[in-house]
């Protein structure tokens, strides 16, 4: 029985990572811009971080990032992959077996706020700081208009998924509201 938890975790880890990489490799085909990109990849890597814990979420992220690098054509920068690693790692260490909205209002947008650090360190690295700066004004501009959009999803593929999740012995905290 342990065996088959654990294939229903790594199976739901793997089409969480698909999720991630078609939205991302969709975006950045669609913005078309370098070194720059929307967070809705992260929606499944912060779910499955929740309901699968911060472990499978960081192996989410990991797995989401460097196949839709390699998907979208784009370099490997290797310290790009930390903003996701914050998306993957954050809200399962807060969220995991211990999930409210309450605390899904704060996790999003602290998650990003870090993820974007990440970010503007790995431009640090990889690029100039003209461009790093330029970049960080309009990622944290977006921050809060974004973690909206983020929050709400989350919280209510959450709600809508708790049944398939009973049923199949992953059960997340049932949500406060």
């Amino acid at each position: 029985m342990k065996q088959n938890i654990y294939v229903q975790k790594m199976v739901l880890a793997a089409s969480l990572a698909a999720i991630s990489i078609i939205i991302d490799v969709f975006f950045k085909f669609v913005l078309n811009i370098q070194n720059f990109g929307l967070p809705f990849y992260a929606i499944p890597i912060i779910f499955g971080s929740i309901i699968l814990g911060p472990s499978y979420g960081v192996m989410i992220a990991l797995v989401g990032d460097v196949i839709g690098v390699v998907t979208a054509n784009q370099a490997f920068l290797p310290f790009f992959v930390l903003g996701p690693i914050m998306w993957g790692l954050i809200p399962g260490l807060i969220l995991h077996k211990k999930y409210t909205v309450h605390r899904l209002v704060w996790v999003v947008p602290l998650t990003y706020l870090l993820a974007s650090l990440s970010n503007t360190l790995a431009l640090m690295i990889h690029f100039d700081v003209q461009t790093t700066l330029s970049l960080l004004v309009i990622r944290m501009s977006l921050i809060p208009f974004n973690s909206v959009i983020i929050f709400f999803l989350v919280k209510d593929i959450h709600l809508k998924l708790i049944p398939f999740f009973e049923r199949f012995d992953l059960k997340p905290q049932k949500a406060s509201h």
